[in-house]
């Protein structure tokens, strides 16, 4: 080997113990970018959740007939009365809902794995921080109810969220203590329930 080709190697060496934290992050980043999008993927994996909230999706624009639209325009009052009587069409539409309906064995399945991957990397500290921002309250969340006015919102935060499947308009994930909740933010009501998805996540007090 020249001169020229064990400098080479050398600097090669050097450059790959140089690389930042961020930089690490953008490379594992960009790593599972490419294996979500191979076989096994998240759409594949998220088959049977994704199915079941279009499902629902399709089950709510259909119950939107006979109530006041609420626009950008609309008032307080009239965004009020439009989430109510969609939150009661719905209910009775689901009066059978019950935990596990969207969030199904299968579906657990790939959450654990998509927290467990998300919790691997170098990341870990940042989900978690970003979840104790919400302030921990003492509630008890139903199937089919409204999702309680006075619970601090704690979205995902987005470095866990690129795991997790992309939702519908309106529906949005949500993290209550160590549960995640699937919220429908038009009709402020609780989709689905899965207790204990976020083992590390600050409990209530």
């Amino acid at each position: 080997m020249t001169g020229a080709a064990r400098q080479c190697l050398a600097c090669c060496g050097l450059a790959l113990f140089a690389i930042s934290p961020a930089g690490a992050e953008r490379l594992q980043t960009q790593s599972e970018a490419t294996q979500e999008k191979g076989t096994g993927g998240k759409q594949e994996r998220f088959r049977e959740f994704l199915d079941r909230v279009k499902e629902y999706d399709k089950l709510r624009n259909s119950l939107r007939s006979g109530i006041p639209a609420a626009g950008k325009r609309a008032s307080a009052e009239e965004i009020k009365k439009h989430q109510e009587m969609l939150a009661e069409k719905i209910q009775e539409a689901r009066k059978d809902a019950k935990p596990g309906d969207i969030f199904t064995a299968d579906s657990k399945k790939a959450f654990r794995q998509a927290i467990d991957r998300a919790h691997s990397g170098t990341r870990a500290k940042t989900i978690d921080r970003t979840i104790v921002q919400g302030e921990p309250v003492k509630i008890d969340l139903f199937v089919n109810r409204a999702y309680p006015e006075k619970i601090p919102i704690t979205t995902v935060p987005p470095t866990l969220l690129q795991h997790f499947p992309k939702l519908p308009k309106k529906i949005e994930y949500r993290i209550v203590g160590e549960d995640l909740v699937l919220e429908d933010t038009e009709s402020n009501t609780v989709i689905d329930i899965f207790p204990g998805a976020l083992p590390n996540a600050p409990p209530h007090t």
